[in-house]
């Protein structure tokens, strides 16, 4: 019975469904060198989570936190919206954020010396890039589901493996299901997947799966806070805004899917 490395990390991580899981489990127990490998992807886990935990749990500035409260007001984002909606995160605007504050933060070096967070977009940019980095900084690595490119976040492993090959049809496989496919505005074919750690949507560029929305996945999400059926909702309802005419069916999926997306 082999094991891929994706298989063990998924089942280091949680990710895998009781099935496989239990099929991978027996598979290490009659294998020394899987028991080993599974070890190592634990310690590893277990080093990162002992460097990273500490720095999550510092307080965040007052200063910062004040600038992020007032403007969570100015945009309407109240405590009872935060309860009603997703945590949605769009991370193409997230980028835009990000270059505005960079192109800001060159235009104060050329001028008056101001505080650092004197313009609102470059505080909202470095807060997107603290929520993003803690909920998708233990998947950024080379064999992991997600991937840090030039372009952005790049589906990677056993995610752009699901995107490319599994119908919206065949339910859940590997932790990963996915609930629909369309062409976006813009031409592009696009997913939307529902994960253990990460749910979102990915649409096809230059032969990749870019991660244009990304949010927790159902087995991050608590559930007293958030039922995972009103986020999938959420994320269908974004999807519904980028897509242009309906969602493909499932001959259009396998057409898709032989010409390669292309």
């Amino acid at each position: 019975m082999s094991v891929t490395p994706e298989e063990l990390m998924a089942l280091a991580d949680g990710e895998l469904s009781p099935e496989d899981a239990a099929r991978v489990e027996a598979a290490i127990a009659a294998d020394p060198a899987l028991t080993n490998r599974l070890d190592a992807e634990r310690a590893l886990r277990d080093t990162l989570s002992g460097h990273l935990d500490p720095v999550a749990r510092e307080p965040v500035p007052d200063t910062l936190t004040h600038l992020i409260v007032r403007a969570a007001a100015e945009d309407g984002l109240t405590d009872k919206n935060r309860t009603t909606r997703a945590q949605v995160v769009d991370l193409a605007a997230a980028r835009i954020r990000r270059e505005e504050g960079e192109k800001a933060r060159k235009r104060a070096a050329k001028g008056p010396r101001v505080p650092l967070f004197a313009d609102r977009r470059m505080a909202f940019a470095i807060a997107a890039s603290l929520v993003l980095g803690l909920m998708l900084g233990s998947q950024l690595h080379s064999e992991g589901p997600v991937t840090q490119t030039s372009a952005g976040l790049v589906a990677s492993g056993s995610l752009a493996r699901t995107l490319d090959r599994q119908l919206a049809s065949a339910g859940e496989t590997g932790g990963t299901r996915i609930l629909a496919s369309f062409r976006g505005k813009g031409g592009d074919y696009c997913r939307v997947f529902a994960g253990a750690a990460t749910s979102g949507i990915a649409c096809r560029q230059e032969g990749t799966w870019l991660l244009e929305r990304t949010m927790p996945g159902a087995g991050a999400q608590s559930s007293e806070y958030r039922q995972a059926g009103s986020a999938q909702g959420d994320m269908m309802a974004a999807a519904q805004d980028m897509m242009s005419g309906d969602p493909l069916d499932e001959t259009a999926e396998r057409a898709a899917i032989a010409r390669g997306w292309r």
